[in-house]
């Protein structure tokens, strides 16, 4: 085989790497969120684009693909929240490694237990229910919260690889 065959041979190989995924994108088999129980995907107008809140149908928003329409889930009662959470200490600073311990309120009483990055913050998966958080570090004293995740039926986009609502907390302890 000479060189420039080789070389055409590597160009074409090249393309169809390139338009396999694109293909598989478009046709809606990339991307697309997972489904949870009771989760139902719909085609909806768009009505905001690019976080701009524009109020009006706009057929140029990337979602809709120039259709004026796009795939949405509407959650269920078992779709998780992504619950992001900062720690700080008395005196307003992040506390880096504090450690958060969650289990639910009634039933299993395991608790998962993860720690906060440098910047105090962690993020954490909750289906909805009532759970106790507990949260601690070494010379900061702990501090222990009853949360509540509710369900969120607002409509979420139905591509992306995690389509999930989030849910802001910040946790203080005492010292």
């Amino acid at each position: 085989m000479s060189f420039a065959t080789r070389q055409q041979l590597l160009l074409g190989l090249a393309v169809i790497m390139m338009l396999v995924p694109t293909f598989l994108y478009s046709a809606g088999m990339l991307g697309r969120a997972p489904m949870f129980e009771g989760d139902v995907r719909k085609e909806m107008t768009c009505i905001t684009c690019d976080g701009l809140g524009r109020t009006a149908e706009d057929e140029s928003c990337p979602t809709c693909r120039g259709r004026g329409v796009a795939d949405f889930i509407i959650p269920g009662p078992n779709r998780p929240l992504q619950m992001i959470g900062t720690v700080k200490d008395a005196s307003d600073k992040p506390v880096e490694g504090a450690e958060i311990s969650t289990r639910q309120a009634e039933g299993d009483q395991t608790p998962l237990v993860l720690k906060t990055n440098e910047d105090g913050q962690f993020g954490i998966k909750l289906p909805p229910g009532a759970y106790v958080m507990t949260v601690s570090a070494p010379e900061k004293g702990s501090v222990t919260e009853s949360i509540v995740v509710e369900v969120n039926a607002s409509p979420l986009p139905a591509r992306g690889t995690e389509t999930l609502h989030e849910l802001k907390r910040e946790f203080r302890l005492p010292k």
